[in-house]
């Protein structure tokens, strides 16, 4: 059985935070010390849920589920597909997200597999951008 801290070890401060942002303090919470739990959500706070940073809510939870996908995390699969929907993520955008995640996957054990050279990758990379650069001038 996990430890869960009592609601009255997360720090006053933190507590209205997450009760603003969820409607309550949420069990997940609960389950680190206060030191870690105020690291954790001033990241939350700060850049996922922050709408002024270069990359959309939706962006940023469609990279979540993804990433939760092959970790794989069942936990942050529903979270992240759940707050990329609340963001206005479709379902084929879903979908898509959780495709391109299994390309790089597939592509990473083919590569890493197989041991590629990574000096002939990375000057194979260079020449590949720089024949999609020539393309996209014309």
């Amino acid at each position: 059985m996990p430890t869960i801290n009592p609601r009255s070890s997360v720090p006053a401060d933190i507590r209205k935070e997450l009760e603003e942002a969820f409607g309550f303090v949420p069990s997940f919470a609960l389950t680190t010390t206060p030191g870690t739990l105020r690291l954790w959500w001033s990241a939350v706070r700060d850049f996922q849920l922050n709408d002024k940073t270069a990359l959309s809510n939706k962006v940023k939870e469609l990279i979540g589920l993804g990433v939760s996908a092959q970790i794989p995390c069942h936990y942050c699969v529903l979270f992240h597909t759940e707050a990329a929907r609340l963001n206005g993520a479709t379902e084929a955008e879903i979908q898509e997200a959780v495709f391109m995640a299994s390309l790089t996957r597939q592509g990473s054990t083919i590569l890493n597999g197989a041991q590629l050279d990574a000096a002939t990758f990375d000057k194979e990379l260079a020449d590949i951008v720089a024949h999609v650069k020539r393309q996209q001038a014309a």
